[in-house]
């Protein structure tokens, strides 16, 4: 009963986690130009080009990387990406919030489901969405090793 509590709760972590992250990427998909304007304005010193391969390849990795959470594709590895990704996000608006810049985080806009949700589009929201968002990855990568190994023994 608490492998069979485990997998489903990493199986709804995973979803959610996909999820969001394929959403975020559909809502960056089509506007690369108004990506690099966020980009920019985090004022990170980044070479031009590099700034604008950020632009077009982000969405396409939220993209594969939420599909890969959602069906389960290579568990540790995408998990890896994932939380590097997130701690990149966790530190671009930490310094963002702490230098007290008035920007929009360039996240999906969460304010349509509610209004209260807009707080999530500000550096400071972001940052402690993405901190929340890195525990749970932290956390599903530790129940989905312990699945891990339950496996394996069983089967040794």
């Amino acid at each position: 009963m608490k492998t069979y509590l485990l997998r489903v709760a990493v199986v709804v972590l995973r979803l959610l986690l996909g999820i969001l992250f394929v959403m975020a990427g559909l809502s960056k998909l089509g506007s690369p130009l108004a990506t690099l304007g966020t980009i920019y304005s985090y004022q990170i010193v980044l070479p031009d080009w590099f700034a604008l391969t950020i632009a077009h390849t982000l969405p396409w990795m939220e993209i594969v990387l939420g599909l890969a959470l959602v069906i389960g594709l290579w568990p540790f590895v995408t998990l890896g990406w994932t939380a590097a990704l997130l701690f990149a996000f966790t530190t671009l608006t930490a310094q963002a919030w702490w230098r007290e810049l008035p920007i929009d985080c360039g996240c999906m806009d969460l304010s349509t489901l509610h209004p209260a949700l807009a707080a999530l589009s500000t550096p400071g929201g972001a940052t402690l969405r993405n901190l929340v968002l890195l525990t749970i990855t932290a956390l599903l990568a530790a129940m989905t090793k312990i699945l891990f190994r339950d496996r394996d023994r069983c089967s040794g």
